[in-house]
Parts: C-alpha cells; sequence; structure tokens
C-alpha cells in the first residue's frame, strides 16, 4: 500500500513540475529538398551555407513542383565541383550571395542536386533604393 501512495505522491508531484522545468524535445530543423529538376530554375537566393557550399532559392512561381501531398516552393543546390559564380555578370563567391538576390540556376547534368552555373542579379528593392538614392 505504502508502495502504491509513493508512486502516485511522484506521479503528482511531477505532473505538478513547472514546464520549465521539464526538457523540451529538441527542435527539428526543417530542411529544403535538393532540387531534382534538370532544367535552369530562377527564383531568389533564401539561405546560403558557403561553409558548407550550399544555398537554397525560393523559385518563381511558374517553377513550383506540386505534389498530392504538398507544394515545394524553397529548394537547395550545393555548389558543383568546378561551378561558376556570378553576381551582376562579374565573377563571384559563394560567400557574395546574399539573401533576396535574384538567381537562375543551371544544375549539373549528372546530379541536379548540384549547381553547374549561378547567375545572381542584385534584389529588385535593392535596385530601386538606389535609384532612389541617386535622384
Amino acid at each position: 500500500m505504502k508502495s502504491i501512495l509513493a508512486l502516485l505522491f511522484v506521479t503528482l508531484l511531477t505532473a505538478a513540475l513547472p514546464l520549465e522545468a521539464q526538457e523540451a524535445p529538441a527542435k527539428k530543423m526543417k530542411m529544403a529538398p535538393l532540387n531534382e529538376a534538370k532544367d535552369v530554375r530562377t527564383g531568389k537566393i533564401y539561405w546560403v551555407t558557403p561553409e558548407k557550399n550550399r544555398f537554397t532559392i525560393r523559385l518563381d512561381e511558374g517553377q513550383w513542383v506540386v505534389a498530392p501531398d504538398k507544394t515545394i516552393k524553397v529548394v537547395a543546390f550545393f555548389l558543383a565541383e568546378g561551378g561558376k559564380i556570378t553576381i551582376d555578370g562579374a565573377e563571384g563567391k559563394m560567400e557574395g550571395l546574399q539573401k533576396g538576390m535574384k538567381v537562375s540556376v543551371k544544375p549539373s547534368a549528372t546530379d541536379p542536386a548540384k549547381a553547374e552555373k549561378v547567375e545572381a542579379t542584385k534584389a529588385a528593392a535593392e535596385d530601386k533604393k538606389a535609384a532612389d538614392s541617386e535622384e
């Protein structure tokens, strides 16, 4: 009888602890799926991780991947070995890619998850700010 009461007491005590004291499960980071299409993808830079040689783009509306259970609007790429990046027509590096830049990505013929050629330009909002400041 004592063991049942002790177990009941411990259970009630555990339930009464504040939520902060109970450890919350680790939040799983949602990753963008890797590109699977072999045609050129266009959109805007969404995220850049230079140390992993990876970037994600938010696809333009006509390029969304529509599946029965979801619509994929953001896809990820790795820069292929020997892949080229141009930013506003000049040779660039992964570190030069910034969120919001308009981008056109040509996937590798052998692995569409790897970008063979990346052409990026400043975002339209940045262009407008620059034009306004010149007036």
